[in-house]
């Protein structure tokens, strides 16, 4: 579950919540980086308040095909993680 999501410029942060909460779930962050990791997409550990935010911070010269790839496998690690 996603509690929100900003963004400025190319860096940007998602919010996981616990469900239905506005909680942050720093174990639900952690496993979807560990899983992005694992698919060969680098991340920063969870940060924010209580570790809940994934931090997302491609470079700037990055392709667009390269973009859409790695916003793919984190959707791909977001389900495998819930699932």
């Amino acid at each position: 579950p996603i509690g929100c999501v900003r963004a400025r410029g190319l860096v940007g942060g998602v919010r996981v919540v616990k469900p239905r909460t506005l909680v942050p779930d720093p174990e639900l962050a952690a496993r979807v980086v560990e899983g992005c990791f694992r698919k060969g997409l680098l991340l920063f550990a969870p940060v924010g308040l209580g570790g809940g935010c994934i931090k997302i911070a491609p470079p700037l010269s990055i392709p667009e095909d390269a973009l859409v790839e790695g916003l793919e496998v984190l959707g791909e690690a977001f389900e495998e993680a819930l699932g």
